[in-house]
């Protein structure tokens, strides 16, 4: 079955924001558990993270946020989101602010099929949880290597920066 027979690929909008959420904090909890401070784990809450996730979908300014539907439930399973540099000594004009999937979509291809079509071959950078291998595994596939600069998180991680330049 191709990507786009198992998932239909599109931009979210406000009406996904309840959805979006809820997935954001299953893909936390799943994923950053041992990495990020469990009280912060257990302190994300769905309703405010669509009120948050509502008020970005609409906004002028927000990048574009592109979503994964699986076509057999109809549930969102994943999102990428990719616009410009929110730092100030950003080594690239874009940045991959989010790259989220279900656990139970790792390894299907989905990932490697938004990067793609989102982000293609352009320069770019990202953050990514010191500790989070898989993610830095799937990163430098895709061209990206670390670069040495790191920062603290407001989530209480330590975030390592993953830069891809052509050239």
């Amino acid at each position: 079955m191709t990507i786009d027979e198992r998932y239909e690929i599109r931009g979210l909008t406000s009406d996904d924001a309840d959805e979006l959420a809820q997935l954001h904090v299953t893909i936390w909890r799943d994923t950053y558990t041992g990495l990020i401070p469990q009280e912060k784990l257990d302190g994300l809450d769905p309703v405010d993270g669509a009120k948050r996730w509502r008020a970005w979908l609409t906004s002028a300014e927000a990048p574009r946020v592109v979503g994964a539907f699986d076509r057999s439930s109809g549930a969102l399973v994943g999102w990428i989101c990719i616009g410009k540099a929110r730092d100030d000594d950003a080594p690239a004009e874009v940045e991959l602010q989010v790259l989220n999937l279900d656990t139970a979509h790792h390894g299907t291809g989905l990932a490697h099929e938004l990067m793609t079509r989102e982000l293609g071959d352009q320069e770019a950078y990202l953050w990514v949880v010191d500790g989070n291998d898989r993610a830095q595994a799937f990163y430098r596939k895709h061209g990206f290597e670390l670069d040495g600069v790191g920062k603290d998180d407001t989530s209480g991680s330590y975030d390592l920066r993953m830069v891809r330049l052509r050239g």
